[in-house]
């Protein structure tokens, strides 16, 4: 079973490639024909696969083939149903607007509406058989399916654990070398008559020249960009690069040394698969065994070294010590060469007859080593992080590295290779081959996409760093760093989705119900009236980003650049852009609905029933609920926020439907309806930013040295660490008080909350500063003169 899902890694990875390209256009043609052919076809295709199976012996690719044959029926089936029932209701809503035929004694129909009503029940009558047909067909195709499904897991645990010559026989060595020299014989022969067959052809040795000459210059052209690449992008003498640019050459490395050969044996592998006047026969099959093993080969040497830079420890991705990043390297290139070896033998003699002996022999040989070497890559002491340095990549990844997950995980690959090194000493090299190369296999798969992820991170992580995002589309840094979670999060599920789908088949689990799966979680399950389908949400989310981004960018444009080339107020021009902004979000969230599928008139009836409810006295109620609305989407007041509303003053802790919850310095919740937000005066102190300015206000004595009072104040607000120097601090002589002469120091600090803090901080400052350089801060003085009785005549 191993050995097939080897042999059939490319063309699987090429049908999922092509599938989600050409699935829709092939189900359209399908369903665009008659319903009669349809169901002739589709009982002819099940009428052939119950003769498969009533034969009496059956072969497991044809079973394969059957059963992807069947999926894809079940597929046509099923939309045909939902497009079938579709109609149905259309007519019978049709049928019910006419009315009810009249009774006897009651007006007669005219003759159009008589024909209309017989033409829409003879439709009806049809889209019932076609639904009930189909409903059959479909029933009898998971039936047979079954059947199938059934057989093939049947025909894998036989496969499983079926008994093999014990490997330390001397009977088992003795057939297994006889088989093994025979084989080596004839692909030898094989060799030599396609050598001679090629000489022998006219044009045999331009052809077989021209080849050489073509591979030559690919050569080197790859040479030549693997050379760009490591100059412009690769590893130098830095001795602290960043990350990014240790992730730019990690990209640089792997692609110079890894992609780069491997697409050129890519192109010599499609050339020998493909019908070609130079490699044919059995040579096409070794030529591409040959180039598939090196692909396998290349990549496993170079993409670990490529993430763990094992000669130049600074570069690692990684944050594992310079010496286990050494051997991991070793260890990995030793398993991926045994594994390119196996690959290579498998794809090369996937229709040889191999004797049980040789296949006993084979086993113990490959599956041992990649065992032992799996098992040297999972001990403890290679997975140690280098030690703790400041602003060093161990302090974000040491407690994902110290969770229990990874340890457990280790411990049962540990378990199953143990399990399947043992299942082959005892004689079930099936099973032993089963495990530890579906494991080599899975390990490829997860770690290539390990690095994929990693790269689609990072440009998810560029693109919101952009300047159409950051400053033409306004977009918060908040917000970006939202985005970018969720971004991240979906990439994940997508990278996860897409591993299965390619790991799964390697241990056992059918490609065509993994295909049915996808293709209905992609284009729509259906649950009663309802379609659920991840296409659909995706466009809809998509839809909706889109339109807001270019709400976002369009009301932009019109506030900054069009309005003020007008001569409208600049009140009118902030109403047209805000209802601009408005009315592109209705449109994205309109579009986004239409896209997800939902039916308008749903919402249409929930409008109706909230205007009957406003009419009877929720008006307070729907007020503060649009009042959310508008604060959620427009964001004057959001969560965290600063805010002075009436005599109330604290912060925001939540935004509900009806009310928003005010948290007060005394601790204390201030419930405040949405509506009061909207309709009244707030001072927001945190709205854009966090920059304020603090004011202190002292009084110094008459004769006092006003230029050096100046000096003090700015020394005392220049002393203190979170007063900006950016606007610089100033002192304005605001007046002559009754008593002292009046200053005001104004400075600005990067962090509001301070405020107070800062503001008294510096009151002290200017205190001591006073009292060292003696000028006196005066206390009011009052002369109050007693006129003598009679002296006022």
């Amino acid at each position: 079973m191993t050995a097939r899902a080897v042999a059939r890694c490319l063309p699987l990875i090429l049908v999922l490639v092509v599938l989600a390209g050409t699935a829709a256009a092939q189900s359209a043609q399908k369903i665009s024909r008659p319903f009669g052919t349809q169901l002739t076809e589709w009982n002819r295709i099940l009428d052939q696969a119950q003769v498969y199976l009533d034969r009496t012996q059956q072969v497991e690719a044809e079973t394969d083939d059957w059963i992807a044959k069947i999926g894809q029926l079940l597929l046509e089936a099923h939309e045909v149903a939902n497009i079938a029932r579709a109609d149905l209701e259309k007519a019978q809503e049709l049928l019910t607007a006419l009315g009810p035929e009249p009774k006897e004694g009651e007006p007669a129909e005219t003759d159009d509406v008589r024909k209309e009503r017989d033409t829409l029940n003879e439709r009806v009558a049809q889209l019932r058989a076609r639904v009930t047909q189909t409903e059959l067909t479909i029933a009898r195709a998971e039936q047979l399916r079954g059947q199938l499904g059934e057989l093939t897991l049947s025909g894998f645990f036989d496969d499983l654990g079926r008994a093999y010559p014990p490997p330390f026989e001397a009977d088992t060595w003795r057939d297994g070398l006889a088989a093994a020299y025979a084989l080596a014989s004839e692909t030898a022969r094989s060799a030599l008559d396609w050598r001679a067959e090629l000489a022998a052809r006219k044009r045999g040795n331009v052809i077989f020249a021209r080849m050489v000459l073509i591979t030559i210059c690919v050569l080197a052209l790859g040479w030549l960009l693997r050379r760009v690449l490591l100059r412009r992008f690769g590893r130098n003498a830095d001795p602290d690069p960043t990350y990014t640019r240790r992730f730019a050459a990690a990209i640089a490395e792997g692609a110079a040394r890894g992609l780069i050969p491997a697409a050129l044996l890519l192109t010599i592998l499609q050339r020998a698969t493909a019908r070609s006047d130079l490699f044919f026969g059995p040579v096409a099959d070794y030529v591409a065994a040959a180039c598939l093993g090196l692909i396998v080969l290349v990549l496993a040497v170079s993409l670990p070294r490529a993430v763990l830079a094992p000669s130049q420890p600074v570069w690692s991705l990684m944050p594992i010590e310079a010496r286990s990043a050494r051997a991991m390297c070793r260890w990995i290139g030793l398993v991926g060469f045994i594994f390119a070896l196996d690959v290579a033998l498998i794809v090369a003699f996937h229709d040889a007859d191999i004797v049980p002996a040789l296949r006993s022999i084979y086993a113990t040989v490959t599956d041992l080593l990649e065992g032992a070497g799996i098992l040297l890559l999972l001990r403890p002491s290679l997975w140690r992080l280098q030690k703790r340095t400041p602003g060093s990549d161990v302090e974000k990844v040491e407690a994902a590295a110290a969770a229990p997950f990874w340890p457990l995980l280790r411990l049962l690959v540990a378990i199953v290779v143990v399990v399947g090194m043992g299942a082959i000493l005892i004689g079930h090299a099936g099973l032993g081959d089963y495990l530890i190369k579906n494991l080599v296999i899975s390990g490829l798969v997860v770690g290539t996409l390990f690095l994929l992820r990693g790269v689609l991170r990072e440009l998810v992580g560029i693109g919101l760093r952009a300047r159409l995002i950051r400053e033409q589309a306004g977009i918060s840094h908040r917000t970006r760093r939202l985005l970018k979670f969720w971004l991240r999060v979906l990439l994940d599920l997508v990278l996860v989705f897409g591993g299965l789908l390619l790991v799964l088949p390697f241990w056992g689990v059918a490609w065509a119900a993994l295909s049915e799966w996808a293709t209905l979680i992609l284009t729509g399950l259906r649950v009663g009236n309802v379609t659920l389908s991840i296409t659909d949400i995706g466009t809809a989310i998509l839809v909706l980003v889109v339109g807001l981004i270019i709400t976002r960018l369009l009301r932009r444009g019109l506030a900054e650049q069009l309005l003020p080339e007008t001569n409208l107020d600049l009140g009118v021009q902030n109403s047209i852009a805000s209802g601009f902004g408005y009315l592109g979000v209705l449109l994205a969230g309109t579009l986004a609905v239409a896209a997800l599928g939902i039916d308008l008139s749903n919402i249409a009836l929930i409008a109706g029933a909230l205007s009957v409810g406003i009419g009877f006295g929720l008006q307070n109620v729907v007020n503060n609920f649009v009042s959310g609305l508008i604060l959620l989407i427009e964001r004057p007041v959001k969560v965290g926020d600063w805010v002075v509303v009436g005599g109330n003053e604290g912060f925001v802790k939540k935004i509900n439907v009806r009310a928003t919850e005010l948290q007060t310095f005394q601790r204390a919740s201030v419930i405040i309806p949405n509506a009061d937000l909207i309709s009244s005066s707030v001072m927001n102190w945190t709205h854009q930013d966090r920059y304020g300015r603090i004011e202190v206000g002292v009084g110094v004595a008459y004769g006092s040295d006003t230029a050096r009072v100046k000096e003090i104040m700015l020394e005392a607000a220049n002393a203190h660490e979170r007063v900006l120097d950016y606007p610089a601090p100033f002192v304005l002589f605001m007046n002559f008080g009754d008593s002292s002469l009046d200053f005001e120091l104004r400075c600005y600090t990067d962090d509001v909350l301070y405020k107070i803090i800062i503001a008294s901080d510096i009151r002290f400052e200017i205190d001591r500063r006073f009292r060292e350089a003696d000028i006196e801060i005066p206390f009011p003085q009052r002369v109050v003169h007693i006129v003598p009785p009679g002296d006022g005549a």
